[in-house]
């Protein structure tokens, strides 16, 4: 017997039930009551489902205020995507979901084309945006008409879709346009052949000119787009070049051609071509000329340089003035290896070593003599070279030394021989290099006076591996902890020689392809790579870039002139060397593939002579009695990292030691008549009391006076500064404390020996009270016309409120724009500007 009843009606009570004899079938109403339950979820499902797409819309703005549409989130679609396609793949697996079988196979297809619609949006945009910068210039059309004819069509088809979309937002709708994902995947197949097309029209300038390959894509078409103003070309120099900044261009001739006559280096000296570069043409041409004219220029300056050199042999301080640093002291080496050869010659003969006392002693007077130079009143640009000069002369009168004390008496003796010596070759009439059993040719790569490394036992045993690493064809990796000088070891061995040397930092970011270029670049260049970091880079890329390397290597111990790297024939420069360098026991660093590692010759790197180093810095800072002041430098550095509390902030390492007496160097410029004991405990107070805790700072304080007996500290007047600030505090109605107006001060000294700050403290220890006063403090002394002072602005920034892509700017890889972050973004304003920054 059938009844019909409504289960929602008021009257359906416990009574009904039991009238309509249910409760004898329980078992199949309970069956019919779940299954319905459950196709009712589905039913509802697949409702929302609907609801959502209706509302789903494509997040679409403004690209560059030029009338055009780009997406700009695609975040809300693929989260709708991944969660409806969960449920219906969940909905499929029920076997109640036989009702609705075609419901949920249609929102499968749905939501699937418009996946692979919004996906290949994406990758046509991605594309789109970056061939747009590029064709927008007209050079470039002129020299890829297809490509160019290719993408204004696509370009017009891209418009018209985006124009569409930005109309009728919908995703659903937007994705389901008639022929909308075949269209985009032509486009995307049409803007992936004119990519290739402009790949290989950059790779054939870049084989021209391999410089090109250290270059980024975007760099390199601006360059080509501003062939004919050879200006335009210009900041892009010293991206291709170690030193040159910038060429002196000019208009010559009845055609008014443009030419170039000289080269200028970052540090400001100019050295005068020997012949004039016309810069006509293409642009990679042009540059090539360049190149040449100036190595010819520095042979050519290197062998006037050795002639007047002979002439002023006791003259040095005025032949030093007369021709560029870089040149002074290739000639001043190959003259001292001359001298020292022919003093060991006549030791052999007489049995004596009186040939080299002599040698010695005129070493000495010429340190005295530039030593003297110094402390005088020099340019920026000559003093930069004497103290370069300087660098390496000391390290020439330490070998006398060695040899004397070794008792070596002959040219062929491995103590000789050890070193790194330079010679005029008169059968090829070139410079050349030797060391041991190696000889290389120097490079003639314009390095300016970018200042040399102080050389110690160390470095010398360091030279060796690496010169006999490049002499087998091999590469050269220093190991060791973070400041020992492993980078600007291979840095200051290839100023010895000459060459190009470029430094890569490595990270988790550096993928095959980037770095296949950089190799193809060196190997056709001729110039090394330093690998900094090499150990960062993941595992995956070491073992494709692990057969980049051996390529190279295999071919360079071929003697090959050509050879095929990644798929093509490409030029081998002899004189080409890959360099790594590793910091073992960090976090995030690979261990190397075998495979790479028998590539490279391997050198432990230790903790350098500090002790040295500091004795040659203050000499070529134009001190008096560097050995003693160098001993005590050092004995101090050493006591406080041995006695002082363990604090995260103190660093009493080698790159302390040094900017302690750099800043020393600066002071005693500024007050050359202070003695220079006083100016080294001024410059030592200034760069540490203000780091030192409140228990350090007696300890510190008593290891000076321990090591600088009866030296009164000299005091300097801050009483104008000081009532500033007590007037400061005043004003905020804060009080007077003599501790807070001690640190304001300090903070005022150690902003002007440092670039950056960080103060360090307890909550509630006035940090930030410190620098806002100092910032008012030097704005209202400069206001008052104060010219000691400047006014100072402030940005201040919460770091640990902002990701790092928000902090420092992010690269985003659907659009492939760049998106300055909140501190890149006040660096490029106050840069801008000229004014004081916080």
């Amino acid at each position: 017997m059938q009844r019909q009843f409504d289960h929602t009606n008021s009257e359906f009570t416990l009574e009904k039930i039991i009238e309509y004899g249910f409760d004898q079938f329980a078992d199949q109403i309970n069956e019919i009551s779940g299954a319905a339950t459950k196709e009712l979820a589905i039913e509802q499902g697949l409702d929302a489902i609907t609801q959502t797409w209706n509302m789903t819309e494509l997040d679409i703005g403004p690209y560059r205020d030029r009338g055009h549409f780009k997406v700009k989130s695609t975040d809300d679609v693929f989260m709708a995507l991944e969660d409806n396609q969960v449920q219906l793949s969940t909905m499929k697996a029920s076997r109640f979901v036989k009702a609705f079988e075609v419901d949920v196979d249609h929102w499968e297809r749905t939501l699937s084309h418009i996946l692979e619609v919004v996906e290949m949006l994406l990758t046509v945009q991605r594309q789109w945006m970056y061939l747009e910068n590029i064709f927008l210039g007209e050079d470039i059309r002129k020299q890829l008409p297809r490509e160019s004819a290719e993408f204004d069509e696509v370009n017009f088809r891209w418009k018209s879709i985006m124009t569409r979309l930005n109309k009728d937002k919908n995703a659903l709708r937007g994705s389901h346009h008639d022929g909308m994902l075949e269209q985009l995947t032509d486009m995307n197949l049409k803007l992936e052949d004119i990519q290739k097309s402009l790949d290989m029209y950059l790779e054939t300038k870049r084989q021209i000119f391999p410089r090109f390959y250290f270059l980024s894509n975007d760099d390199l078409l601006e360059i080509l787009g501003q062939s004919k103003n050879p200006e335009a070309v210009q900041p892009h120099l010293k991206k291709c070049f170690d030193n040159i900044k910038s060429l002196k261009m000019s208009r010559q001739g009845m055609n008014m051609k443009w030419e170039a006559t000289a080269m200028s280096s970052a540090d400001g000296e100019l050295v005068d071509f020997g012949h004039s570069v016309f810069l006509e043409g293409p642009v990679e041409a042009w540059l090539c000329d360049v190149e040449k004219t100036m190595r010819w220029t520095l042979k050519e300056a290197l062998r006037n340089c050795r002639v007047a050199l002979r002439k002023y042999l006791t003259r040095r301080d005025k032949w030093i003035k007369d021709h560029p640093g870089q040149v002074c002291i290739t000639a001043s080496q190959i003259q001292w290896t001359q001298d020292v050869s022919k003093a060991l010659v006549t030791s052999k003969e007489k049995a004596d070593k009186r040939a080299l006392k002599v040698m010695k002693k005129k070493q000495i007077a010429m340190l005295n003599k530039f030593s003297e130079a110094i402390r005088g009143n020099l340019t920026k640009i000559q003093r930069l070279k004497i103290v370069a000069l300087v660098t390496i002369e000391v390290h020439a009168r330490d070998i006398i030394e060695k040899l004397m004390k070794t008792g070596t008496l002959d040219v062929t003796a491995f103590e000789w021989l050890s070193q790194l010596r330079l010679y005029w070759d008169k059968d090829i009439d070139d410079c050349v290099v030797k060391q041991t059993n190696t000889q290389f040719q120097y490079g003639y790569e314009y390095l300016g006076n970018s200042g040399r490394l102080v050389i110690t036992p160390l470095t010398d045993r360091c030279y060796i591996t690496l010169t006999t690493a490049l002499h087998l064809h091999r590469g050269g990796s220093p190991k060791g902890p973070a400041g020992t000088g492993k980078t600007e070891t291979v840095k200051d061995l290839g100023k010895s020689l000459g060459m190009y040397v470029i430094v890569v930092n490595c990270s988790e970011g550096l993928d095959y392809k980037s770095m296949g270029r950089m190799f193809s670049g060196l190997a056709q260049t001729g110039a090394w790579g330093c690998f900094d970091e090499f150990n960062r880079i993941n595992i995956e890329v070491l073992s494709v870039v692990a057969q980049q390397i051996l390529s190279i290597l295999s071919a360079l111990a071929a003697g090959s002139q050509r050879f095929v790297f990644e798929g093509r024939e490409i030029d081998l420069v002899w004189s080409c060397g890959i360099f790594i360098t590793m910091n073992p026991g960090y976090a995030g660093r690979t261990e190397l593939p075998d495979n790479l590692k028998s590539m490279f010759r391997p050198i432990a790197m230790v903790t350098p002579d500090s002790n040295l180093i500091a004795e040659i810095i203050l000499f070529g800072e134009g001190f008096g009695n560097t050995k003693g002041l160098a001993k005590k430098v050092f004995t101090l550095y050493s006591l406080a990292e041995q006695q002082l509390s363990k604090q995260d902030h103190y660093d009493f390492g080698l790159r302390a030691l040094v900017s302690v007496l750099r800043y020393a160097g600066r002071k005693k410029r500024t007050n050359p008549n202070m003695p220079d004991e006083e100016i080294l405990l001024l410059s030592m107070k200034d760069m540490n009391n203000a780091k030192l805790t409140s228990v350090d700072a007696p300890l510190f304080n008593g290891i000076m006076s321990d090591l600088f007996p009866g030296i009164d500290m000299p005091v300097i007047d801050y009483s104008k500064l000081k009532d500033t600030i007590e007037a400061e505090f005043k004003s905020r109605g804060l009080q007077i404390n003599p501790v807070s107006v001690l640190k304001v001060i300090q903070l005022y000294e150690t902003k002007s020996s440092r670039h950056a700050v960080m103060i360090v403290g307890a909550t509630q220890s006035a940090k930030t009270v410190t620098w806002r006063v100092l910032q008012s403090t030097l704005t209202s002394l400069s206001k008052a016309g104060d010219p000691n002072f400047t006014n100072v602005k402030d940005y201040p920034l919460n770091p640990k409120a902002l990701s790092l892509g928000e902090l420092y700017g992010e690269f985003d890889l659907n659009t492939n724009e760049w998106t300055d972050g909140i501190l890149s973004s006040v660096m490029r304003q106050t840069c801008a500007g000229k004014s004081h920054i916080f």
